[in-house]
């Protein structure tokens, strides 16, 4: 006999709205999510966990009398610009975020340690130059650290940039700025997002894109939380506020006032755009339209250089995309939870676990990751 469950309809409905899915785009294992939704059949377990794998909510869930009340609001964009469609990898991306960040509180609130108010930071300066170099002071790194940071934890030149991402995340760190990656959100969807609360805000990072455009999209977010907002970027947006940001962003990582010590040109006359790019840690792009803003090349070099750039840059994807049809490699799980997590929410949960703050249920849910990997990451992350 066949064992159906007393759920709530209206949650079954509200979990597949929330996360951004239409019945055509539910699997044959979901056939009858209709008829649960409008009470007309009641789903089995075996039903409740197909719907957990799908929706991303345990099979409890369903039976809940109403949504959880932190999830009330998906998110608020304080934005003209908004974007009214997420797609699924998106919604989840984000509800992940969150509920990373409410873990990190629930963990500090019960280990007694206060909250850093970020709000403290916020500045309404509408000169982008002024605006980015409060940025550089609040961050405090100075342009020799950043030179350093080519070189990776052996010492050697890395010319991938990521030493360059990895040390930014970690000065946004400080602030009290929580930083995430997505992992299946496509690039054209979106480059990064900011959430902002006065404790804890989030940057959520486009986990796809290059080094390079993580970096650049990292300080736009920032841009943003500095003013007190949220926002979602598409990588298709030029409206004011974004090309505002885009300005923040270039004189965070690339300052007005350090460029006359470092400029390098050919006997040519044409600017060493490798060389410039590895010392401040940012795309070829972008030392190219700094050039340009700053007088150092006129439109007619700088349109040149760009459409060389973008030539080799399409070059050099299509060979990744042959390359992943191959068996894209596998990364350690250490790798990923750096990646997408971030190492300061991986060792707070590590360490409040490894003192009895956190079960070991909530620990492995917290960092999604069964707990035989625990000691092989602590060991990664603590060297």
């Amino acid at each position: 006999m066949v064992t159906r469950v007393d759920v709530n309809p209206a949650m079954i409905k509200w979990a597949r709205e929330e996360a951004g899915l239409t019945f055509e785009d539910l699997p044959a294992s979901l056939k009858d999510a209709e008829k649960w939704e409008n009470g007309e059949l009641k789903p089995t377990w075996a039903d409740l966990r197909n719907l957990a794998k799908k929706y991303k909510r345990p099979s409890f869930f369903y039976l809940l009398s109403q949504p959880p009340k932190e999830e009330d609001d998906f998110i608020e964009f304080r934005s003209d610009d908004k974007i009214e469609e997420f797609s699924p990898n998106l919604r989840l991306e984000i509800r992940k975020a969150k509920f990373r960040r409410n873990a990190v509180i629930r963990i500090n609130d019960t280990m007694g340690i206060n909250h850093p108010n970020f709000s403290k930071f916020v500045s309404n300066n509408k000169n982008p130059i002024e605006l980015a170099r409060y940025i550089r002071d609040i961050l405090n790194v100075s342009f020799k650290t950043q030179q350093k940071w080519i070189f990776n934890d052996n010492g050697n030149r890395n010319p991938s940039h990521n030493s360059f991402l990895n040390h930014w995340k970690e000065v946004c760190a400080d602030l009290g700025i929580l930083v995430f990656e997505t992992e299946k959100v496509s690039e054209d969807e979106i480059s990064g997002c900011s959430l902002y609360f006065d404790n804890y805000p989030i940057i959520l990072l486009n986990g796809k894109n290059s080094y390079n455009r993580r970096i650049f999209t990292l300080m736009h977010e920032l841009g943003h939380l500095i003013q007190g907002k949220s926002a979602i970027c598409d990588v298709n947006k030029h409206n004011e506020k974004e090309v505002f940001c885009n300005k923040v962003a270039a004189e965070v990582l690339v300052p007005q006032d350090t460029f006359e010590e470092v400029i390098l040109f050919t006997k040519k006359g044409d600017p060493k755009l490798g060389s410039l790019s590895n010392i401040y840690g940012v795309s070829k792009q972008t030392i190219v339209y700094r050039l340009n803003s700053l007088g150092y090349i006129n439109e007619v070099l700088r349109n040149e250089l760009i459409s060389d750039i973008e030539e080799k840059n399409q070059r050099d994807k299509e060979k990744k995309i042959l390359h992943n049809k191959k068996g894209s490699p596998k990364i350690s799980t250490f790798i990923r939870k750096k990646k997408y997590d971030g190492i300061p929410y991986v060792k707070l949960v590590l360490n409040a676990y490894e003192n009895e703050i956190i079960t070991a249920p909530q620990a492995t849910r917290y960092l999604e990751m069964p707990l035989d990997k625990f000691e092989i990451v602590d060991k990664e992350i603590w060297g």
